[in-house]
C-alpha cells in the first residue's frame, strides 16, 4: 500500500508540474482547449476502467493530433508552438490515465482487504455475538462431526417483542442472558437481520432446546420481575434451521 501511495504522490506531482507549464507556455486559445479537454477526460475516467480510458485517451491524443493539422499554418515557428503544446497535452492526459490506473487498483485493494477483515472477523464489537461468517464456518466444522458421530444439532430462533421505548435494554438484555445461558463451549449464538437471536446447539434432543429455553425464560423473569415475558421462540431441526438461517441472516425470512 505503501508503493502505490508513492505513485500516487509522484503522479500528482508530475501532473501540477505539466499544468503549470500548459499555463505558462501555451497562448490563451489553446490554453482553454487544453484544460478543457483535461477536465472531460478526467470526469469520464472517473467512471470508466483502465483499459477503457485508455482508449479514451488515444482517442483524445489522435483527435487533436488530426485537428491540429487544419488548424497550424506554414509557419513552423508556429507549428513549433502547437506540437509543444501537443506534447504538454499528451503528457497530462498520460499522466491522469497513470494516476486514475492507481487509484482504482488502491481501490480494488482495499475492498479485497475490508472482504478478508470481515471473514476473519469472528465477534460483533465487544460481546461475545459471532459474526455470521464465523457462525456459519464453525456450524459447518461441528456438523461434520456430529454427522459422522450420529448426533443431532438444533436451532433455536429468540426474538422479543418490546415496546419501542424499552426495544434497545430488551435487545441487549437479551443477548446478554442467552450469552449465560448456553453451553460457552459447545453451542453458538449470532444476531439476525431482524433483532432476532439464533441459537445452534450441539449434540442435544429438542428436549433439551426447551431446557434451554426455560433456563432463559427463568433468568430473565428474575432480571424483569414480570409472569409474561415478551419472548417468541421457535425450535428447528438441523436442516430446517440451518435454511431459516440461511434466509434470515441477511433480511426478512424468505418464504
Amino acid at each position: 500500500m505503501s508503493k502505490r501511495t508513492s505513485f500516487l504522490s509522484l503522479f500528482l506531482s508530475l501532473l501540477l508540474i505539466v499544468f503549470l507549464l500548459i499555463f505558462q507556455f501555451t497562448t490563451s486559445d489553446y490554453r482553454y482547449i487544453s484544460f478543457s479537454v483535461i477536465l472531460i477526460a478526467a470526469v469520464a475516467m472517473n467512471f470508466l476502467s483502465t483499459s477503457k480510458n485508455f482508449i479514451l485517451i488515444l482517442t483524445i491524443i489522435f483527435g487533436v493530433g488530426f485537428s491540429l493539422v487544419f488548424l497550424s499554418d506554414t509557419n513552423i515557428v508556429s507549428q513549433l508552438y502547437l506540437i509543444g503544446e501537443y506534447a504538454l497535452l499528451i503528457a497530462s492526459l498520460v499522466i491522469m490515465w497513470l494516476l486514475f490506473s492507481e487509484i482504482k487498483k488502491m481501490n480494488d485493494e482495499l475492498e479485497i482487504l475490508k472482504e478478508k477483515a470481515e471473514e476473519l472477523e469472528k465477534y460483533v464489537g465487544s460481546s461475545n455475538l459471532l459474526t455470521h461468517s464465523e457462525f456459519t464456518n464453525r456450524i459447518k466444522f461441528i456438523t461434520t462431526g456430529t454427522q459422522r458421530r450420529g448426533e443431532e444439532n438444533y436451532y433455536v430462533s429468540i426474538k422479543s417483542d418490546p415496546s419501542d421505548k424499552t426495544k434497545e435494554a430488551m435487545s441487549f438484555l437479551l443477548m446478554q442472558t442467552l450469552l449465560k445461558t448456553v453451553r460457552s463451549d459447545f453451542d453458538l449464538v449470532t444476531k439476525l437481520a431482524d433483532d432476532s437471536y439464533l441459537i445452534f446447539l450441539q449434540n442435544t434432543k429438542k428436549e433439551g432446546c426447551l431446557k434451554v429455553v426455560d433456563r432463559l425464560f427463568q433468568t430473565l423473569r428474575t432480571e424483569l420481575n414480570v409472569m409474561q415475558i415478551p419472548i417468541q421462540y421457535e425450535i428447528f431441526d438441523q436442516e430446517k434451521g440451518f435454511d431459516y438461517y440461511e434466509n434470515t441472516k441477511d433480511g426478512e425470512a424468505k418464504q
